[in-house]
C-alpha cells in the first residue's frame, strides 16, 4: 500500500493551468491534481500515454479535435494516444480534477499509424502569388505545386476539399514592377495575373478559385470592415513611429524600396522581412541599410501609422500555435521573435497603391496584412460560385483551413494573421495547419526574378513534359531543407528514370499479356515465397504513398521517392521471373507473375494521381475498371480477363519532341 497526499503548496504552472504530482502507481501509472481557476483554459497538446480526467469539483467544457463536451462533479473523460485535448473552466468556481496517465505501448504504435479522416469544408490556400513577374520552377515547386497533391489526395478519398488561390494586386512590389516598365500598377497586376494562371494550367495544378484582388468593390468593403474593428481593438494603435526615408527624394521606404541587414540573424534582408530567417524587420532597424530609390543611405525619420502591438497578441498566438500543431521552424521563428521583446508591426503605409487605410489620409492597407482578410474572402468568392453560405464577416469553427506557403512567408501565416483574426473575430476559433517549404535553388542560388536567374514554368511545361516536371518536382522538392535544380537533372528524371524504367516495364507487361493472353488479364496459377512477397509488398507501398498524402505524413518528396522504389521494385521482380525456359515447363508460375504485375500497374495510376494526375489517368484508361477519381483502400488483384492495354501510353510518352529532354539548351 502507499498513500500520497496532496499539498496545495505543491502547485506549478503545467500546460496552462495548476497541477501537482501526487505520485506512480504500478506498471507506470501516474497520478496529479489539477485545478482550473474559473475562465481558465489549458494550453492544447498532445501525448502518447492514455488519460483519464476525473472531475472533482466545478464544471467546464473538455474540447477535442473531434468536438467539445461539457464536464462537471463525477465525470470520467479518457483521452486516446496523441488526442487532442484542452480543458476549460467556465463557471465560477474553481474546476478540480485528478489526472490519471499511463503508456501502453502497442495503443500509442496504433494511433500513430492512424490516418485521420479529415471532414470538409477544408479550404487549402496556396500563397497568392505577387502579379509583377510570371511564375518560375523556385515558385512551383512549394506551395501551388504541395497544395495541387494535397487536394488531389482529399478529393480521391471523398472530402470537400478545395485549392484557393489568386493574384495579391495591392504588392508594394506590383508598383515597382510599373516603375520599371512605365506602366501602371494595374496593367501590371491584370498582366501577369493572366500569365500566372495559365502557367499553374500548364502545370496541371487544379485551382478551383482564383480571385484577383483589384477592382472587385465587396472586397474593398469587406478589407474596410475588418480594418475599422482592428482600429478598435486593444492591440492595435495610432502612433508616430521611426521610419525610413530616401535621403535625395524624401520618399517613404518599405518592402521592396530598401534593403540592409537583418536585426535578428545578420544576414541580407528586404523592407520588413529577412527571407533567410524568416524575421520581420521595421526598416528602420536594418543594419547598414540602403533605398533602391537613390542607392543612398537613407533617412530615419517618423510617421504616424497604425500598428499591431503583437506583444499583446502573444497569449492568442501561442495557443494557436500549440492547437495546430504548427512545425518546429514557425515555433522556432515565434520564440525569436519574442526574445526580440515589445515588437509593434505597423499595418498601414504611406502610398499610393493600395486600399485605402481609414483614418489615416495617404496611406494604404498593409497588404500583408490586408491578405489575412483577402483568405476569408476567397471562401466567401467560392461559396457564391457553389451555392453555399459562407459569410467572410462570420467565419465559421467548421472551417479548417490548410496553408502552403515558402518559410519567408511564416511571419504572416501564422504569426500575424492569427493575432489579426483573434482581434476582429472573438467568436471564431480557427483550425489552421501549416505546410512549409524551403528554397528551391537553380544551379546552386536561389532563383531570381530580378537576376534572371530562373527557369520559367512556360519554358519546360507542356502536355508531353508536365508528368516529368512534375515527377523532377516531387523528388527534389524542398521540404525541410533547400534542394537544388539543375536542367541535367530533370534530363535525368525524363530519360532514365521515366522513360528508362517506368515505361520500359509497363512496355514489357504489356506486350507479354498481348501477345500470350491477348491483352487479358491471366488468371494466378502456383504462388512461390516470391510472390506472395511481392503481393504485400504491393500493399505496403499503397499504404506508404496513403501516409504521404496524409495531413499528418505529408510529403510530396517522399511520396515521389516511394513511386520510384516501388517501380524499381517491379522491375527487379520482373527480371527475377524473366527466364524463357522456366516460363515454358511452369507457365502457372508465369501466370501468376504477370497477374501481380498487372496488378502492381493498377494500383500504380490511382496512387500516382495526386502527383501526376495526366500520366496516372493515361494508364488507367488501359487497364478496365482502374480508376484515378478515388483512393484505393487496399490492393486487389484484378479479375482475370481484364482489359489491359498500355500501347498509347508508349505512344504518347516514349518519345518527347520538347528541347528540354532531348538535350537541345533551348532555356
Amino acid at each position: 500500500m502507499r498513500k500520497f497526499t496532496l499539498s496545495r503548496t505543491a502547485l506549478s504552472p503545467g500546460f496552462g493551468v495548476d497541477t501537482a504530482k501526487l505520485g506512480t502507481g504500478i506498471a507506470g501509472t501516474g497520478f496529479s491534481f489539477g485545478m482550473v481557476a474559473p475562465g481558465v483554459t489549458s494550453e492544447p497538446h498532445r501525448h502518447d500515454e492514455l488519460e483519464a480526467f476525473v472531475i472533482l469539483s466545478g464544471a467546464g467544457k473538455v474540447i477535442t479535435d473531434l468536438g467539445e463536451i461539457s464536464v462537471e462533479v463525477g465525470d470520467v473523460v479518457l483521452f486516446e494516444p496523441f488526442e487532442a485535448h484542452v480543458l476549460h473552466n467556465d463557471g465560477d468556481e474553481d474546476l478540480n480534477f485528478v489526472d490519471v496517465y499511463w503508456r501502453d505501448g502497442n495503443a500509442a504504435l496504433d494511433a500513430a499509424a492512424q490516418i485521420s479522416a479529415p471532414h470538409g469544408p477544408i479550404f487549402v490556400f496556396s500563397t497568392p502569388p505577387t502579379p509583377n513577374g510570371d511564375l518560375h520552377l523556385g515558385h512551383l515547386s512549394g506551395p501551388y505545386f504541395g497544395a495541387d497533391v494535397y487536394t488531389r489526395f482529399l478529393r480521391m478519398n471523398g472530402v470537400e476539399a478545395y485549392h484557393l488561390t489568386g493574384s495579391d494586386d495591392y504588392q508594394r512590389y506590383v508598383a515597382t514592377r510599373a516603375d520599371a516598365d512605365q506602366s501602371t500598377p494595374a496593367k501590371v497586376a491584370r498582366h501577369y495575373a493572366d500569365e500566372i494562371r495559365a502557367t499553374l494550367a500548364l502545370l496541371d495544378c487544379e485551382v478551383h478559385s482564383f480571385l484577383p484582388t483589384m477592382g472587385d468593390d465587396a472586397y474593398a468593403e469587406f478589407q474596410a470592415a475588418c480594418f475599422r474593428s482592428l482600429l478598435s481593438s486593444t492591440a492595435v494603435d495610432l502612433c508616430e513611429s521611426p521610419a525610413l526615408f530616401d535621403a535625395v527624394t524624401g520618399d517613404y521606404l518599405y518592402q521592396p524600396d530598401v534593403s540592409g541587414l537583418c536585426p535578428d540573424c545578420g544576414g541580407s534582408a528586404g523592407g520588413n522581412i529577412c527571407e533567410e530567417c524568416g524575421a520581420p524587420n521595421l526598416c528602420h532597424d536594418l543594419g547598414a541599410a540602403r533605398s533602391r530609390h537613390s542607392a543612398e543611405a537613407p533617412v530615419v525619420g517618423s510617421v504616424r501609422r497604425a500598428e499591431v502591438a503583437l506583444e499583446r497578441c502573444y497569449v492568442n498566438i501561442d495557443r494557436h500555435l500549440r492547437a495546430s500543431g504548427a512545425p518546429v521552424r514557425i515555433t522556432d521563428l515565434f520564440a525569436r521573435l519574442r526574445q526580440r521583446g515589445d515588437f509593434s508591426v505597423p499595418i498601414t503605409h504611406p502610398s499610393d497603391w493600395g486600399l485605402p487605410a481609414e483614418g489615416s489620409p495617404g496611406q494604404v492597407i498593409w497588404s500583408s496584412s490586408e491578405m489575412a482578410f483577402g483568405f476569408l474572402y476567397k471562401i466567401q468568392a467560392l461559396a457564391s460560385s457553389l451555392g453555399r453560405d459562407w459569410n467572410a464577416a462570420l467565419p465559421s469553427n467548421d472551417w479548417q483551413i490548410v496553408h502552403f506557403f515558402g518559410f519567408d512567408n511564416s511571419f504572416n501565416h501564422a504569426l500575424l494573421y492569427p493575432a489579426l483574426y483573434a482581434e476582429v473575430f472573438s467568436h471564431w476559433t480557427p483550425r489552421i495547419r501549416y505546410h512549409v517549404n524551403e528554397f528551391y535553388l537553380l544551379d546552386g542560388r536561389k532563383f531570381s526574378t530580378s537576376r534572371g536567374h530562373a527557369v520559367w514554368g512556360k519554358e519546360v511545361l507542356g502536355p508531353k513534359t508536365v508528368d516529368v516536371v512534375r515527377l523532377h518536382l516531387g523528388l527534389t522538392r524542398p521540404e525541410g531543407e533547400r534542394t537544388n535544380f539543375t536542367l541535367d537533372a530533370l534530363r535525368h528524371t525524363g530519360k532514365e528514370i521515366f522513360q528508362g524504367i517506368w515505361l520500359k516495364w509497363l512496355d514489357a507487361v504489356h506486350r507479354e499479356i498481348k501477345q500470350d493472353f491477348g491483352g487479358r488479364v491471366p488468371d494466378a496459377g502456383d504462388w512461390s515465397p516470391a510472390d506472395r512477397a511481392f503481393f504485400a509488398r504491393i500493399e505496403v507501398y499503397r499504404a506508404a504513398m496513403e501516409r504521404a498524402y496524409s495531413d499528418e505524413g505529408f510529403s510530396v518528396r517522399r511520396a515521389a521517392a516511394q513511386v520510384c522504389d516501388f517501380v524499381r521494385d517491379c522491375v527487379i521482380y520482373r527480371r527475377a521471373q524473366d527466364y524463357a525456359a522456366a516460363r515454358r515447363l511452369y507457365p502457372a508460375r508465369n501466370r501468376t507473375s504477370l497477374a501481380l504485375q498487372t496488378t502492381a500497374a493498377a494500383i500504380l495510376a490511382p496512387t500516382l494521381a495526386p502527383l501526376m494526375p495526366r500520366f496516372a489517368s493515361t494508364v488507367a484508361r488501359g487497364i478496365d475498371g482502374v480508376s484515378t477519381e478515388t483512393w484505393p483502400r487496399s490492393v486487389q488483384r484484378l479479375v482475370p480477363g481484364t482489359i489491359f492495354d498500355l500501347g498509347h501510353v508508349l505512344e504518347v510518352y516514349c518519345r518527347s519532341d520538347h528541347p528540354i529532354l532531348n538535350d537541345q539548351e533551348a532555356v
